[in-house]
């Protein structure tokens, strides 16, 4: 009894340790890249199917066989995502096409041989994401006074697993960039940090960096001076521009003067256009009338008939 259990035991582990899985059994890859898995039976036994599994929880699902007698076969959730890229009884590799997030985890390829049965081996897939990081700054209403405005500068990325983000600035900033995390459906995390600065120009002068270090990318990004400048000039512009709103208003002003002042001339004027004075110029029955300039008499210029007649 004992005996037949050490030879089982052996044979088991003969068995077991006679796969080889290449090129590692832990594979890490970027969200849409291709991945490849292959599998060697090492051992001289006859080997009738190849199936490969992926573990799910306790459950270990088929996802693609192979045989002499059937043929390949992949499952429909896999149909289009995977193919063998080698179909041999004794040497297997399957072709995972654009990994997505939901291909991460482990697989067995199982040799079913006679006469020891099945024999397998077990790799690990990890998939790892990352977007593109973003930098920039942008004006926000100060916290403590409404009527303030600071220039928030942020940097951001997406990944999986978290990115970490942090930023190289100089002994002027003296505060502490704030970093949050926000969790999405897909396992991936964005990583945020950023900092608040009253606008000023020594924010121009220094050097704002942000640091992202991620499996997949390891970089260190400035933010760009346009974007600084961009975003003071949003805020400048409302002191800058004073003086050009008060001498518009001076100018209308002045304008509006200018037309009042000709139109009561205009009015007066028409109000006191020439006025005629009768003077006697007989002791008789004739008069003479005589034309003004602004009221006063002009005795050189008639400006009636010499002559009229006594009403």
């Amino acid at each position: 009894m004992i005996f037949k259990f050490l030879l089982f035991s052996g044979v088991w582990t003969v068995a077991s340790g006679s796969v080889q899985v290449t090129p590692s059994k832990v594979q890490s890859t970027k969200e849409g890249k291709n991945v490849t898995f292959l599998c060697h039976l090492i051992s001289k036994h006859d080997v009738l199917q190849v199936t490969w599994q992926k573990e799910s929880g306790k459950k270990e699902n088929n996802i693609a066989t192979y045989s002499k007698i059937n043929g390949h076969k992949i499952l429909d959730n896999y149909v289009g995502h995977i193919n063998f890229t080698q179909r041999d009884l004794k040497v297997s590799a399957i072709t995972f096409h654009a990994v997505t997030m939901e291909d991460e985890g482990c697989y067995k390829c199982i040799f079913n041989t006679f006469p020891l049965g099945s024999v397998s081996g077990r790799m690990c897939l990890e998939v790892y994401a990352i977007s593109e990081p973003r930098v920039e700054a942008k004006l926000v209403s100060s916290p403590d006074n409404a009527g303030e405005k600071l220039l928030e500068m942020s940097c951001s990325v997406t990944g999986k697993p978290t990115p970490k983000v942090s930023w190289i600035l100089s002994s002027h900033f003296q505060q502490r960039p704030t970093e949050y995390f926000i969790k999405h459906a897909n396992q991936t995390v964005t990583a945020i940090s950023s900092f608040t600065h009253v606008p000023s120009r020594i924010l121009l002068e220094e050097s704002l960096t942000c640091e992202i270090q991620h499996p997949s990318l390891n970089i260190t990004l400035a933010l760009p001076k346009d974007r600084l400048k961009q975003s003071q000039d949003l805020h400048e512009p409302k002191v800058r521009d004073v003086p050009i709103y008060v001498s518009t208003v001076l100018v209308l002003l002045v304008l509006l003067g200018c037309f009042c002042h000709c139109w009561r001339w205009q009015h007066q004027r028409k109000e006191n256009q020439d006025l005629c004075w009768v003077l006697p110029i007989s002791t008789r029955d004739k008069k003479s009338i005589w034309c003004t300039d602004h009221g006063q008499p002009r005795p050189t210029t008639p400006c009636a008939s010499e002559d009229l007649l006594d009403s």
